[in-house]
C-alpha cells in the first residue's frame, strides 16, 4: 500500500492468484468495491478527508514462483 504525502489518494497493491481472466475478475470486483470500502475506512478513521482508494495487481508473487520454477528446473539439470 502506498499513500500520497498529502493522504488524500492511497493505493493498494493486490494478488490474486489464478490465470489472467481470474486476475481479472479480481482486480474488478476490488474496483467495483471501492466506494464501499472507502466508507468503511472513513467509519474507522478520524480524518478531515479519507483517502481516494485504488487497486493495482502486483506480480511478485508471480515472479517469485517462476523464479522457484527456474531453480527447480536447474537443480533437475544437476
Amino acid at each position: 500500500m502506498r499513500t500520497s504525502s498529502d493522504l488524500r489518494h492511497c493505493r493498494v497493491y493486490v494478488s490474486i492468484l489464478g490465470d489472467e481472466e481470474t486476475r481479472s475478475a479480481g482486480l474488478e470486483g476490488l474496483r467495483s468495491a471501492q466506494g464501499f470500502l472507502q466508507r468503511r475506512v472513513a467509519q474507522a478513521v478520524r480524518m478531515k478527508y479519507t483517502p481516494e482508494i485504488t487497486f493495482a495487481y502486483d506480480d511478485s508473487v508471480d515472479r517469485g514462483m517462476r523464479i522457484n520454477e527456474l531453480l527447480r528446473e536447474a537443480g533437475e539439470g544437476e
